[in-house]
């Protein structure tokens, strides 16, 4: 397997963790904040025996909030991804900041391009993901669709942020080639 490869497969466990783990929780969540009563049924002669049973009337308030606490989560992560690029980046790290890390024993928060963009690319993907998922929902009327337009607004915002860095990279390499260190 490429080196590269196996980057994007280990950069990917922990976002499609929290993207599972904030479904959940956020069920749980909007479910005690809200009062929401739930029952368990017992389903025999089937591989899944146990089922929640949710009111109609209760499952688009569910499913619209733990939505938002999904996309909450991956949408935090890829925002840590962002500030990474644009202020940690080994590439064009103002001086004055490399000189507080290493007093404060934090140079190692600075990262090369190769490392900063592969865990980036795989955060986008996953917030991608999940306004897809917010989409549908919104589309099959399981999720208000004020979440659906939010989402990808918010998408649309930190995509934009991530691509002007990339941006100036690419600027970077044009104009000072020899400065980069190819792997």
């Amino acid at each position: 397997m490429s080196r590269s490869l196996i980057k994007l497969v280990d950069n990917s466990l922990l976002p499609a963790a929290l993207m599972v783990i904030g479904k959940f929780v956020g069920v749980i969540v909007v479910i005690q904040l809200f009062n929401i009563s739930t029952s368990i049924r017992e389903y025999s002669n089937s591989l899944f025996s146990y089922s929640t049973i949710l009111k109609p009337e209760d499952v688009l308030t569910v499913t619209t909030y733990s939505d938002l606490i999904m996309y909450a989560v991956l949408a935090i992560g890829f925002s840590v991804n962002i500030f990474r690029a644009v202020y940690l980046h080994s590439s064009h790290i103002k001086p004055t900041l490399v000189s507080r890390l290493v007093n404060k024993n934090l140079f190692s928060l600075i990262q090369n391009s190769y490392e900063i963009y592969h865990s980036a690319a795989i955060w986008l993907v996953f917030v991608l993901v999940s306004n897809v998922l917010i989409i549908v929902n919104a589309i099959n009327g399981s999720t208000y669709p004020w979440l659906a337009v939010v989402t990808v607004i918010a998408s649309a915002l930190l995509t934009t942020v991530l691509l002007q860095d990339v941006y100036r990279e690419i600027e970077n390499i044009k104009h000072h080639p020899g400065d980069y260190h190819w792997e």
